[in-house]
């Protein structure tokens, strides 16, 4: 138990202490605009965290194949059972579908990855967070706003770099240290960013618990980690990339879903109840996680 504690100790509390650090700056008086931070995150700090990612793989392109099929099973297949789930109990469906489909892969899952397994983990998860983003801010948008617009994919950074990550990786082309240095120290900013940004939002988000909404994430906990496990099994990932895909079972909704829910006026007092219940609950479940699997 003594080293079981001692292992989970500096991949657990440096996560809270950069949230904590957040939550603080913000009760104290500091008025830190959240959206601009989000812009910086969304704009700077994501694409230049993917791009730098891309451009330096030292996976093997299977590895980094299974990973991206297995998001986009989990995505896909937690999507049509959120959508089932909250239709059979009543719940609004447009408000929690996303917070039950998506996974904060973002501010805790790269996070977690990168403490717990070192930069490999770090690059399997950015490469998760990518296939999640990508439809996050594209079809998940157009949930949060009811209408579907190409314009959104075109205009969707975390798109862009892909893209320019792949042509670079793939044609071999050398880009000059200064370039690839540039990207390298703004794509630093992302995880410290992410998470002092998700500090900021627990201090605004006001909640009560919902004992309804409380069982809605332990339904969701239980399949995404038994369809995570299923999928594992399918195609056959081991190692690193298994705990990656494993990882997303038990992490909370994105701090997205709040802002869309906000932004497009989508019940979010609804969706901030879902996400801090999430939050809250991930903090054992994540432990419980690492605790088997270290």
């Amino acid at each position: 138990m003594i080293n079981t504690f001692i292992q989970l100790f500096p991949i657990i509390v440096p996560t809270v202490l950069i949230v904590f650090l957040g939550y603080i700056w913000n009760r104290i008086g500091n008025n830190v605009e959240q959206s601009e931070i989000t812009n910086i995150i969304t704009w700077v700090g994501a694409p230049c965290l993917i791009f730098n990612t891309l451009i330096k793989l030292k996976s093997s392109i299977y590895v980094v194949q299974d990973i991206i099929i297995a998001a986009i099973l989990m995505i896909s297949i937690m999507f049509i059972c959120s959508f089932v789930i909250l239709k059979l109990i009543k719940f609004p469906i447009r408000a929690l579908v996303n917070p039950m489909t998506f996974s904060n892969s973002g501010n805790l899952g790269m996070t977690i990855a990168l403490f717990a397994f070192g930069s490999l983990g770090l690059e399997l998860a950015v490469i998760y967070f990518m296939i999640t983003s990508l439809l996050h801010f594209t079809v998940g948008q157009s949930i949060w706003s009811g209408k579907w617009s190409i314009k959104i994919l075109l205009k969707t950074p975390v798109l862009l770099a892909v893209i320019a990550g792949i042509l670079v990786n793939f044609s071999d082309i050398g880009l000059p240290k200064t370039l690839t240095n540039t990207t390298s120290i703004l794509a630093g900013i992302t995880i410290p960013l992410l998470l002092f940004t998700m500090g900021i939002s627990i201090n605004k988000i006001q909640f009560k618990i919902e004992p309804k909404i409380i069982i809605l994430i332990i339904i969701r906990i239980i399949i995404a980690s038994s369809l995570a496990y299923t999928i594992c099994i399918m195609l056959d990932i081991n190692g690193i990339a298994k705990n990656i895909i494993l990882l997303q079972g038990v992490l909370p909704a994105p701090i997205f879903t709040y802002l869309f829910a906000s932004k497009f006026n989508v019940n979010p007092h609804i969706v901030a109840n879902y996400l801090m219940a999430s939050t809250f609950i991930s903090l054992f479940t994540i432990t419980i996680f690492l605790t088997l699997i270290l």
